[in-house]
């Protein structure tokens, strides 16, 4: 049966309610259901502020609240499993309606209508705005989430005041998981009010070269670091080699942007920085020197390359078998593949780098194929430099074996 008018709008009034408590939740500066049996950590803006603050809280995975507190105001954030579920501010211009008033999804009048049916009903603000036609039952969820947002990138613009961490403080059921990944909103805190001489400060005036983690998880925050198709190389760039000049110049973007992006990057532990000799916070080296033996070793495979002995190239002596064959392959693609040996000296030695491809996988099609291989075999054996015998003419024909430039 067909639901009447009565009962539809009953059953927007029901949600609007619904909604309304998370409203009324997140307006307390105390939650009845709040839990805290956990240790508290606390700290200064100065020394840790909002973009390193929400980084920590997603690496370790913190379940409680973060307390921000600056002169009389406190602000609230509330995770779970490292993620925000839910903000509270104790400043009016951070309630809902001036939020929406702020971003034009309702006018100055409506602002002032919804406020006197509340001051004079008593109603709940989202039950108003559905009533009134100001908001669509369907937009007020996506606005609950806006303004949890809202007062989170409200506090990067603070550069004073103490924060605190209440752990396994939550905020109960009526809570409602931000949709966006943390990096992404630690990213647009950075764009919107963090001051810029900060970013660089936060980087660490020494710290001029970056490697980024190349990892499962890391990817994921890296693809939430980058707002804009043209920073994509950005990420690729950090290769514990160029400077962020450096990556600044060859990508063409302000340096400011390259910084925001390794800030951003850092606070979730998916950038490390590089010391001058080389050796990355994780003890990885990956400075000049090592570019230099990679050089070298590259150099090495494409001479073999250019002799095209299959055995030679792959690295295998003349009685290793096919799985042997397809091992040394796997091995030795890997290790000129650029994940390893860094965009910098991939690019540099592209054209040597291809020729190194295409020997390896004709090494392996012919040494892994029984007919092949014999035939190649036998070319070894009489060809022009076999111990200086002339090339037997009338041989099987064999694989092609010739010098490449």
């Amino acid at each position: 049966m067909k639901p009447s008018n009565e009962d539809s709008n009953r059953l927007l009034g029901r949600l609007a309610e619904s909604i309304d408590g998370i409203l009324d939740a997140e307006m307390s500066s105390a939650l009845h259901n709040l839990v805290d049996n956990g240790p508290v950590a606390g700290g200064d803006l100065a020394d840790r502020d909002m973009p390193l603050l929400i980084g920590r809280a997603f690496t370790e995975g913190m379940t409680g609240r973060l307390r921000i507190r600056s002169d009389a105001t406190e602000k609230s954030i509330y995770f779970e499993a490292g993620l925000p579920v839910m903000a509270a501010s104790e400043d009016a211009s951070d309630r809902m309606l001036a939020m929406l008033v702020r971003e034009g999804s309702i006018d100055i009048r409506q602002n002032e209508e919804a406020v006197r049916v509340v001051d004079a009903t008593g109603r709940k603000v989202g039950a108003v705005l559905v009533d009134l036609g100001f908001l669509r039952s369907d937009e007020l969820l996506p606005a609950v989430r806006r303004h949890y947002e809202s007062i989170i990138l409200s506090l990067f613009s603070w550069t004073a005041g103490r924060w605190q961490i209440d752990p396994e403080v939550t905020a109960g059921p009526d809570r409602t998981r931000l949709l966006r990944h943390p990096a992404a909103l630690v990213r647009e805190g950075l764009d919107k009010d963090y001051p810029a001489d900060k970013v660089a400060a936060r980087l660490g005036a020494e710290r001029k070269v970056f490697l980024l983690d190349n990892s499962t998880s890391a990817a994921d925050i890296t693809a939430q670091a980058v707002t804009e198709r043209a920073e994509v190389r950005v990420t690729m760039l950090f290769d514990g080699v160029r400077s962020l000049e450096d990556v600044a110049r060859a990508t063409g973007l302000p340096e400011l942007t390259v910084q925001k992006v390794a800030l951003t990057l850092s606070c979730f532990a998916a950038l490390r920085p590089v010391d001058a000799d080389g050796i990355s916070r994780g003890g990885v080296r990956v400075g000049l020197r090592d570019l230099g033996i990679d050089r070298e070793r590259i150099q090495a495979r494409h001479a073999l390359a250019n002799e095209s002995d299959y055995f030679r190239v792959l690295g295998v002596d003349r009685n290793a078998d096919a799985n042997d064959a397809r091992r040394a392959h796997a091995r030795l693609c890997k290790e000129i593949e650029p994940e390893s040996l860094g965009p910098e000296l991939w690019h540099e030695l592209r054209p040597q780098i291809e020729t190194i491809q295409e020997v390896l996988d004709e090494g392996l099609r012919v040494l892994s194929t029984p007919a092949l291989r014999s035939a190649y075999e036998f070319n070894l054996a009489h060809g022009p430099d076999a111990d200086g015998e002339p090339e037997d003419r009338g041989a099987t024909p064999s694989p092609s074996v010739h010098s490449r430039g």
